[in-house]
């Protein structure tokens, strides 16, 4: 099994601080809201959960993952909502532009993986590793 790992560092970092901001702002609603009403209740489990959903950033979806396990190419990318499975034979080609990364399959039709807001170095290890592990 094969498998590259990327991490957008700003973005890692700006979600960190919002979850660290939204859980400040859980203590200072402790300090300064009634805990009698049940708004307070209603905010208080929100802003938790928005908390652990930035520090975690999103549950692990802000993290880019390609995968290449007995023949299967599985892509988990911060802008799509499921995984994508493809059979490295069924891939024709792969290319490249500045916004995107085209794998277009024998059937015609393509998947576009968003990297213009990545860095070169990044965009070159992508297409090294599909490269490497597709033979194309």
């Amino acid at each position: 099994m094969n498998q590259l790992v990327l991490r957008d560092k700003a973005q890692e970092y700006i979600f960190r601080f919002l979850g660290g901001l939204t859980l400040l702002a859980v203590g200072i609603q402790l300090f300064t809201s009634s805990p009698k009403r049940a708004l307070f209740w209603i905010l208080f489990v929100t802003f938790i959960v928005a908390g652990i959903f930035f520090l975690t950033l999103n549950l692990g979806a802000l993290v880019n993952r390609l995968t290449v396990d007995h023949g299967i190419l599985t892509i988990r990318w911060n802008t799509k909502i499921f995984k994508k499975h493809i059979r490295v034979d069924e891939i024709a080609e792969i290319t490249e532009d500045k916004r995107y990364i085209r794998i277009i399959k024998t059937d015609g039709r393509s998947i576009r993986l968003p990297v213009r807001l990545l860095d070169r170095d990044k965009r070159r290890a992508i297409r090294k590793f599909l490269k490497e592990n597709t033979g194309i």
